[in-house]
This record gives structure tokens, C-alpha cells and sequence, in this order.
């Protein structure tokens, strides 16, 4: 088969509208039909071919068991998508992703190889002229009479960037259908559904959905709770072993000159500082653990501190508090903050931060509140004390 426009031999078919076989020239990238036989144009095989069609019945070729289905229209010249992406956004929609239609100037040298690409992966492809926009105009024109085309189509994917398919979006809500609008910022792929409102967001370099803040917040939480957990087996296991060690020790030879009590001295000298250091060494990994969970997620339990007021009325019950437990009545600064991170799994400074902005601290707050905190710097470090109250 040769091409009618060029004549040239490298043709390859590409898709079936309407039950005719469609075809691309790769030389002048061109399409053409398949001529019809002047057999087909005779009498007799026209009636053969209606008396074989007509009694089973001619369906339309989009007609599906659920009732409808979903098309994904592509701006190939303005998003790229993978067979991962693909199948990311075939999951979100409620009707089976049939029709998958790309535009771009085939012809354009940037383009390479991706309509083959696409081409094998079931999309068919439709050539618009060089020029600015022009891939947009073709799709917007095509997508406002998508329902005479396939009457069964429920939901459609508008793949790009581009701010004029909003036009597109618009139209396609009005006639009813449900819209999914497609960009890409970046490395980031967001789907948004117009009229819900919902979105959902794709990592294309990860090539896996991004979950909201509050599933990853779940997930940091499940996993370090994992770890914790993980470490106090750990260390139950080390305390274990160092009872029946001190156990160990405690047992009398009869002999304190055979080989068994020298055999038993040199392994309790040689044991004893291996596991002291190790047990030293997962206390150190389970601490490290708690610090990782408040630097992560130091503002989970910080959103009950909603005034600098209630802040200053913490701070208060917390530095007599500590009055009690140290019998002192200036308190250092670094206790104040140790047990604030205690309490609340939050930095204090990071508090006084949110609401006096970067270049503030919890020392400069407890200085400019003079009447309630009286600072002073005793020799390297800051203590506080509640200031007394003139009396009158």
C-alpha cells in the first residue's frame, strides 16, 4: 500500500474510527483510508455485506457494560505522559479509560519519536499545523463536540497546562460531563475535579501518588512508633541479658584457683564494659528516636498554645514547677525549655517564633515580660524567676 499523497510505501495503520481502517505516511505524516476494492463498490456484495451486518445487530462502537466511559484528551506538545502516569489517572475515574487522543504537529523535530510511542500504547494521533496554540485550538474544538463522536462518554481528562483549555473545561461541564483538568508544575502532576473541587497530586520522578499531610503525618507516626517499640524490645532484651549476667557473677566456684573462676573473672572483665556500652548505646538510639518525632512533626501538639497568653501562663506553671522539684527560686533557662519539649513535644522557641516572628527567642520573650519573668545571666547561663510583685 503506498501513500496517495507522496506515494511513498512507509505507511502504518493507525486506529479504526467508524470500522474503516485509518493510516499515517512516516514521510509525509500524512492520513489517509484504505481504498476501497471496485468490488465493494458492486451490487451484489453490498447486499451480502448489509444481510451479514443487519441480523446481528450494529452497536455503537463506545457502548460499554458500565453504561459509559472515560477520554483522555493530550496536548502532547505541552505535557508528557508515562504508562505509570496513565495508569495513575485511569484509577481515578469511575468509567474505563477507552479513548485516548494526542494533538501536536507530528512534523515538529522536538517531538522525536513520541508519536510511535504513543501510537503503541493506543492513542490516536492527530496532526495540527505549525504555530503557537495551535494544538490547543484543535483540541478545543474537538473536545467541544466530543458527545457527537462517542455519545457513551462520561468523563474526560483535559491533559495541559495551558490556561485556554479552560475554555475546553467550561464547555464540557455545561453539556454535563465530568471533567478532569491535568497539569504539571514541575515534577509534580495535579488532577483537579472543577465542580468538587477535589484534587489529587503525582510525583512524576517518584512515579507514585503524593498523599495529603495528614496521611504522611500518619505514616511518620506509624513508623517511629514502629522503631520505639522496636527499641524497647531491644532494651529489654540487653536488660535481660545483663541480669543473668550480674546473676552470673554472683555464683561461687569451689575452686578459686582452678581454671573456671580464672576462665570467669576474665570473661566478667571483658563482658562487663561491652555491655555497659551497649546498653549506653540503644538508651542514646531511643533518644535520638523521641528528638527525630519532635523536629518531624514539632507542631501537632503545639496547636493548643493559640495565644502568646496561654504561652506565658505555661511557662509560669512550669517554672514553679520546677521551683518544687529543684527547691531553687531561679530556674535555668535550659530546664524551662527541657521541660517544655517534655510536655508538649515542642521547641519553646519555635512557639515564641510563630508569634514574634524569626528573630525572636525565648529569652528575649522573657525579658520583655518583665512584670511576670525576671532574667538574669549568672555566669554562662540565663535563669528566670517569677517577679515579685510591688506592693502598694
Amino acid at each position: 500500500m503506498k501513500c496517495p499523497q507522496c506515494e511513498s510505501d512507509q505507511v502504518r495503520k493507525n486506529g479504526r474510527p467508524n470500522g474503516h481502517q485509518r493510516y499515517l505516511c512516516k514521510a509525509c505524516r500524512k492520513h489517509f483510508f484504505e481504498r476501497l476494492s471496485p468490488q465493494s463498490f458492486s451490487r451484489k456484495c453490498t447486499e451480502t455485506l448489509l444481510s451479514e451486518a443487519i441480523p446481528k445487530g450494529i452497536a455503537p462502537a463506545t457502548t460499554t457494560e458500565s453504561g459509559g466511559i472515560s477520554i483522555l484528551l493530550l496536548d502532547a506538545e505541552n505535557l508528557k505522559l508515562k504508562v505509570n502516569t496513565e495508569q495513575f489517572l485511569a484509577g481515578l475515574c469511575d468509567y474505563p479509560l477507552q479513548v485516548k487522543i494526542a494533538f501536536a504537529n507530528w512534523k515538529n523535530p522536538s517531538i522525536g519519536k513520541l508519536d510511535a510511542e504513543l501510537y503503541d500504547r493506543g492513542y490516536e494521533l492527530i496532526h495540527v499545523p505549525g504555530g503557537a496554540n495551535s494544538a490547543d485550538g484543535k483540541m478545543i474544538a474537538f473536545g467541544a463536540a466530543i458527545l457527537y463522536r462517542y455519545r457513551d462518554v462520561r468523563q474526560v481528562f483535559v491533559c495541559s497546562s495551558d490556561g485556554l483549555l479552560n475554555h475546553l473545561c467550561n464547555q464540557l461541564q455545561n453539556q454535563g460531563l465530568t471533567v478532569f483538568r491535568v497539569r504539571r508544575q514541575n515534577s509534580v502532576l495535579s488532577v483537579e475535579n472543577p465542580r468538587t473541587g477535589d484534587s489529587h497530586h503525582y510525583s512524576c520522578e517518584r512515579e507514585m501518588k503524593i498523599p495529603s499531610f495528614e496521611e504522611l503525618a500518619n505514616q511518620v507516626a506509624e513508623l517511629l512508633k514502629a522503631e520505639h517499640k522496636s527499641i524497647d524490645e531491644r532494651i529489654a532484651r540487653f536488660s535481660s541479658v545483663a541480669e543473668l549476667f550480674q546473676e552470673r557473677r554472683t555464683v561461687a566456684f569451689n575452686s578459686t584457683t582452678g581454671p573456671a573462676a580464672a576462665l570467669s573473672e576474665s570473661a566478667q572483665n571483658e563482658f562487663t564494659p561491652v555491655l555497659e556500652a551497649s546498653l549506653a548505646t540503644v538508651a542514646v538510639n531511643q533518644n535520638v528516636a523521641e528528638q527525630n518525632l519532635r523536629e518531624i512533626i514539632p507542631g501537632l501538639n503545639s496547636n493548643a498554645i493559640e495565644s502568646l497568653d496561654v504561652f506565658k501562663t505555661i511557662l509560669v506553671e512550669i517554672i514553679e514547677a520546677a521551683k518544687i522539684e529543684l527547691k531553687e527560686d531561679a530556674i535555668p533557662v535550659t530546664k524551662i525549655k527541657k521541660d517544655f519539649l517534655a510536655k508538649y513535644q515542642t521547641q519553646a522557641d519555635l512557639v515564641v517564633k510563630n508569634f514574634l516572628g524569626k528573630n525572636s527567642s525565648l529569652i528575649k520573650y522573657l525579658q520583655s515580660e518583665s512584670g511576670v519573668f525576671e532574667v538574669k545571666l549568672i555566669g554562662q547561663e540565663h535563669q528566670v524567676a517569677i517577679a515579685k510583685k510591688s506592693s502598694t
